[in-house]
């Protein structure tokens, strides 16, 4: 039996979708009361259990009869005020986990990490890269880094793990609150004023389960890979994006000295800001990523895993946007 933390949000719900119909016995930790929408269609044919990582006594239930675990829960956000439940969540859950896993006597573990935890360049770079964190005041991008150190020490206490690192995952199932789907929206309403003039790695749906389940079955105990899907500059995405929703794109491209400048100068004042605007997504970490070109090398994945990227930037913005207005349109039903 395989188990899939965080089974109701992108990236699980993607997982638990190809598992099932790959014949694969999965059971969905999912957070008690969860209704889990992404996984109404699959039925009775997964097993729900209930649980939440920041709970060990409920992880060491959940696991019983499990042979493989995919650990996805976590929390991703540019909010002040969601820092702490990041940390609890990312970092103390993944520990959590991680150690039930372990008295469980697991076979392995496969953590879902991020881009993130590697570091964001200005450049290309690969899983070998200098963790840039210092540089960026970003607080998931230290939680998910802190969550890798966590999984060390879980491996050197001897549970066969590995991480995998994916890129800005594009797909079904996306967050329409903080996440990828809310800026497909955003685009969609024409509410971007501007193009970012930097770049990002991204994944769809199908190579990151692709390199999920590749690296269950052939990743190093240990080891870290980087999964992505290519490499696409704001504007290539934010294109994308706008054609994908048949609207106008935003038609200016902000400077990178700009977006720079007003970086610093948000670091300056945010010991300030975050305390009056708790629930600000804009900051100085935020504005750090928006003009850097974080991209990212796969010949580790591709060498040691087999991962061989299929999906081009339309077809998982495509996919994403077909999602995305379904789920609108039930959404304005309803109301």
């Amino acid at each position: 039996m395989i188990l899939v933390t965080g089974a109701s949000g992108c990236v699980g719900a993607n997982l638990v979708h190809a598992l099932v119909a790959a014949g694969e016995p999965v059971a969905a930790l999912l957070l008690p009361g969860d209704p889990a929408p992404a996984l109404r269609t699959l039925g009775d044919r997964i097993e729900r259990r209930s649980g939440d990582v920041r709970d060990p006594d409920s992880l060491r239930r959940a696991m019983a009869g499990i042979d493989a675990v995919y650990h996805a829960a976590g929390v991703a956000s540019p909010r002040p005020a969601d820092e702490a439940r990041m940390w609890a969540v990312n970092v103390d859950g993944t520990r959590n986990l991680l150690e039930a896993a372990r008295q469980a006597g697991v076979a392995r573990v496969v953590h879902v990490s991020s881009i993130a935890a590697v570091g964001y360049p200005d450049g290309c770079v690969d899983e070998t890269a200098a963790y840039n964190g210092a540089d960026i005041a970003f607080a998931y991008m230290h939680g998910k880094h802190a969550a890798e150190r966590e999984v060390a020490a879980a491996v050197a206490r001897g549970l066969n793990a590995v991480s995998v690192c994916p890129a800005a995952v594009i797909a079904p199932y996306c967050d329409r609150r903080d996440g990828w789907g809310r800026i497909m929206l955003d685009v969609a309403a024409r509410r971007m004023a501007f193009c970012p003039p930097g770049g990002i790695a991204y994944i769809g749906a199908a190579d990151l389960v692709a390199g999920m389940q590749a690296a269950m079955r052939h990743g190093r105990r240990g080891e870290r890979y980087l999964l992505a899907s290519g490499n696409a500059g704001y504007r290539e995405l934010i294109d994308c994006f706008a054609a994908a929703a048949a609207v106008a794109p935003p038609g200016w491209t902000a400077p990178r000295p700009l977006l720079r400048g007003a970086a610093r100068l948000l670091r300056a004042i945010e010991p300030v800001s975050r305390r009056c605007l708790p629930q600000m997504r804009l900051s100085s970490g935020v504005l750090d990523l928006l003009w850097r070109q974080k991209h990212y090398r796969t010949d580790k994945a591709a060498r040691e895993l087999g991962f061989a990227a299929s999906q081009t930037l339309q077809s998982a913005v495509a996919e994403t946007w077909r999602w995305l207005a379904t789920e609108q349109q039930g959404a304005a039903h309803v109301a």
